[in-house]
């Protein structure tokens, strides 16, 4: 990765996640952000690389963030079947909002991490340009 370090990508997800957060600061407003920020990366990305794809890179970067923060997965509500994501979303609500906001930084900059080794970094920001067009509404932004 040349621009888009892992700190660049951590910078993006938090900027994004305050834009999708609003005034609510909450657990739970940060937890339906993260939801609405995740379906908007991959919505733009499952047709390069399959919901499979999607799937297979954000189990990879929960077991990846969850060197960090354990309490990510939480493996004992099976009605969670609805994605590998799904079940960030529980456990960022139980949360304080602060250590939900940063883990779910951790997440998403691992996911677009992976995501720039996969299919590389101009690609990978015309992805994140369609899904998250807000947060790059100025230069400062991981340009490349």
């Amino acid at each position: 990765m040349t621009a888009l370090g892992n700190a660049a990508l951590r910078q993006l997800a938090l900027k994004v996640l305050a834009q999708h957060t609003g005034p609510a600061a909450g657990a739970e407003a940060l937890a339906a952000a993260a939801h609405r920020a995740y379906d908007d990366l991959a919505r733009v990305s499952a047709p390069l690389i399959g919901q499979v794809g999607v799937d297979a890179l954000t189990g990879r970067a929960l077991h990846l963030a969850q060197r960090e923060y354990p309490w990510l997965i939480h493996t004992r509500e099976p009605e969670q079947a609805e994605g590998p994501f799904a079940q960030v979303i529980v456990c960022l609500a139980r949360q304080d909002p602060g250590v939900a906001t940063e883990a779910a930084g951790a997440v998403f900059a691992t996911f677009t991490g992976l995501l720039v080794t996969f299919i590389g970094e101009p690609l990978t920001v015309r992805l994140l340009r369609q899904a998250w067009p807000d947060a790059f509404s100025d230069a400062s932004t991981a340009e490349s």
